[in-house]
């Protein structure tokens, strides 16, 4: 696929709306903080510039889309910009291409924390350095919070997450940033917390999403000198090494995001950006098609 157009960046946030894909802010090139934002059409297979954020340049953000009535936005939480964490919530709403200030988290700032589909965001990083296992819920009908039963295990930041039999928290680094294996299921229904299988390696900065028929965790580190280009795919409740490594190379911060494909049924994820071993900031972005059988799931067969 087209590189991202941006200068190349990790730790930048994504989310899906329909067949398009809207990735902005990160650490680019030079350690200079960004806000600006991009849309990748999942039809033509091209980028375009989008309204920049109204806030000041920030990295490790967290995206997620939420749905009031019958409108679909794309939603960025927290991060951390010059001065610090924050708490901000922003919403983008890609029919009039602008950004609103929703109401901020009423708890401590913090960045490099999971969020999920229609408002849950779990874990991250405060100004002091102490990694938290709160979670909190968005209600993007009414603009207000909710403190949820927080996670069970090790307080972390840069996990990754999947919704997959409810809300799953996977890896991550703790205060010291070492690297965790463990896994957390979180019930939307009864507000409640489970252990699930433990991923072979600790890693966090990694990217997890959905491929074709599989649940995967792609790259990151596993200690803060080895960034890893490897994987594992989660499938009947136990997680199993990815055949193939990640196109692209080693990469941590990267974005893995999901959207509509053309056609009933049919989804593309994309991988891109990040950061590889070398410390080398990454552009490149690839695209896997919904297309293959269950034992064919890996990036090996991404499309660039």
């Amino acid at each position: 696929m087209p590189d991202f157009p941006g200068t190349a960046r990790d730790d930048a946030a994504a989310f899906g709306i329909g067949v398009n894909v809207y990735v902005g802010t990160g650490m680019e090139v030079g350690w200079g903080l960004t806000n600006d934002w991009y849309r990748f059409d999942g039809t033509t297979l091209q980028w375009s510039p989008v309204a920049s954020l109204p806030a000041s340049p920030r990295q490790y953000c967290s995206a997620f889309t939420g749905q009031q009535q019958s409108n679909t936005y794309g939603y960025l939480f927290g991060g951390l910009d010059a001065n610090g964490p924050l708490n901000e919530l922003w919403r983008y709403d890609p029919t009039s291409d602008s950004w609103s200030q929703m109401a901020s988290l009423p708890g401590e700032p913090r960045y490099a924390a999971v969020a999920f589909y229609q408002g849950y965001i779990v874990t991250g990083l405060f100004q002091d350095g102490t990694a938290t296992n709160e979670l909190w819920k968005y209600d993007p009908n009414n603009d207000t919070w909710q403190q949820l039963t927080s996670m069970t295990g090790l307080g972390r930041h840069r996990a990754c997450g999947l919704s997959y039999a409810g809300l799953m928290v996977v890896g991550g680094a703790d205060s010291a940033y070492t690297a965790l294996d463990d896994c957390w299921n979180y019930n939307t229904l009864t507000d409640s917390w489970t252990a699930c299988a433990s991923l072979p390696q600790g890693r966090y900065g990694a990217m997890c999403g959905f491929v074709t028929y599989d649940w995967i965790l792609q790259g990151g580190a596993t200690d803060t000198s080895t960034i890893v280009d490897s994987g594992f795919s989660y499938n009947l409740l136990t997680w199993q090494p990815l055949v193939d490594p990640d196109p692209g190379g080693t990469r941590r911060g990267g974005v893995l995001v999901e959207a509509s494909g053309p056609g009933t049924g049919i989804w593309h994820t994309y991988l891109g950006l990040g950061i590889s071993n070398s410390l080398v900031r990454k552009k490149d972005w690839y695209m896997a098609f919904g297309a293959f059988g269950i034992s064919e799931q890996t990036f090996g067969e991404l499309a660039l």
